[in-house]
């Protein structure tokens, strides 16, 4: 094939659920997600993305085009509403960007620009391109629900570069990956790997020297902390058609929070029209996972309450004993108080510092619901899905009106009584915010 006839690098991504929620409103700008991409390359000496106005048109159109025409596709056709090219390149012409090599990414289930591109690059096989020096422009669009990232670039700035992902010395690495991707990179390995740690790449990016085949000489992952092995499965480009350039390796079971780890990597690479070995290579990273979720005391529930709902501030006073006025959660703790949402306990004190459960976040938030929108109302002789006698007695009207209004989803009831974690709490208020800015009539 003529090396000067365009190309196009095409990957659909289906999801359906994701991890980080913006817990506030979300963030529709690229540039904290451009921010996020750059970091990242800086730390690996990788050039950065420019967001370009080309790009970023041709984008929002496309989502555009998904939504109006219902149509989830990277395909866009003639007969349909805001045609502009059938593939991503021909609309990328369309508004004038002539580089010949363009891959591009669509979801309709992200929050926000940031958290689709921290959702991407903890995907194996998209990472590998938001890490290839190749791209060196970047056009992010939504409409509605419907987002879609273009990646545009000429060539590579070096002959050669060679990048593993996760990256030396880097911190908060996940612990566990759930991929809810059409491609699933565990596809072909025997059982369930649903709740996994983040896969590990290594990509050979070059101009000149392509991947025929990569051979594992020996590829280990360990627990620096307390010298054991975590389970892993190598996949290789020679096994895998999605892969031309890189490997994959996936753990077989979680890593532990906050806990160093080790990746020794000894492979050999074979170059197109070479039968033998072109390159040996070895390689030591170390990183840090993420550390375990904090749980949610009382005040930071308040504040963030107060938050979710909007509500504007009142100076505050002084009303529970253990609740200093001049502390900066005070603020946060009177407005809620003032507008009856939460209250304290019969000595005069709020116990601020006291973590809360999850049926008292949802105790407050059905009463928080019923204020603005009024009474949820039950019918009795209706059967519902928990088992209630694992429910505090005070907590149950408001459990069921949490699952009348389709709030309490994936909960179990024996868990109700437990302590909430700060990336509970966030999963549970964004489905808050979106029943509590709903129209539908839930009696």
């Amino acid at each position: 094939m003529n090396k000067n006839i365009k190309k196009i690098v095409c990957l659909i991504l289906f999801i359906s659920t994701i991890c980080n929620i913006n817990i506030y409103a979300s963030e529709q700008k690229p540039d904290e997600a451009i921010k996020y991409i750059n970091d990242i390359r800086q730390n690996m000496n990788i050039r950065p993305v420019e967001n370009n106005k080309q790009l970023e048109s041709s984008a929002s159109n496309h989502s555009k085009y998904m939504c109006i025409n219902e149509s989830f596709s990277l395909i866009e056709e003639s007969r349909n509403k805001f045609y502009r090219g059938r593939y991503s390149l021909d609309r990328a012409s369309y508004y004038s960007y002539f580089n010949p090599y363009i891959t591009e990414f669509i979801s309709n289930d992200f929050d926000s620009y940031k958290n689709g591109v921290i959702d991407l690059i903890n995907n194996p096989y998209s990472r590998i391109s938001f890490l290839d020096p190749l791209y060196q422009h970047i056009g992010m669009g939504k409409y509605e629900k419907m987002y879609t990232y273009d990646l545009g670039g000429k060539s590579r700035d070096t002959n050669r570069k060679i990048i593993i992902y996760p990256y030396d010395k880097m911190l908060d690495v996940p612990i566990s990956w759930k991929n809810n991707y059409m491609i699933n990179p565990y596809r072909k390995i025997n059982g369930e790997y649903n709740d996994v740690g983040l896969p590990i790449t290594l990509s050979y990016y070059s101009d000149t020297q392509k991947i025929r085949r990569i051979y594992n000489n020996n590829i280990e992952v360990v627990n620096k902390d307390n010298g054991s092995k975590v389970k892993v499965k190598v996949i290789l480009p020679q096994d895998d058609k999605y892969l031309d350039k890189s490997l994959i390796i996936l753990p077989l079971e979680k890593l532990e929070y906050d806990a160093n780890y080790e990746v020794n990597i000894n492979v050999n690479f074979i170059f197109q029209n070479s039968t033998s070995v072109s390159e040996n290579r070895k390689y030591k990273i170390n990183f840090r996972t993420e550390q375990k979720d904090k749980l949610i005391d009382r005040a930071e529930f308040t504040e963030y309450l107060v938050k979710a709902l909007d509500i504007k501030l009142l100076e505050p006073r002084k009303v529970f004993k253990d609740v200093d006025v001049n502390s900066y959660y005070a603020k946060y703790i009177y407005t809620a108080y003032k507008k009856n949402l939460v209250s304290g306990f019969g000595d005069n004190t709020f116990l601020p510092l006291k973590n809360i459960t999850k049926e008292q976040v949802y105790t407050l938030l059905i009463r928080s619901y019923e204020q603005e929108k009024g009474e949820i109302k039950l019918n009795n002789y209706k059967p519902y899905s928990y088992n209630y006698y694992n429910v505090s007695s005070w907590a149950v009207s408001y459990i069921r009106k949490a699952e009348k209004i389709g709030l309490l989803d994936t909960v179990k009831s024996n868990e109700l009584k437990e302590e909430i974690t700060e990336e509970e709490y966030k999963r549970i208020i964004k489905k808050f915010q979106e029943i509590y800015n709903g129209k539908k009539d839930i009696n």
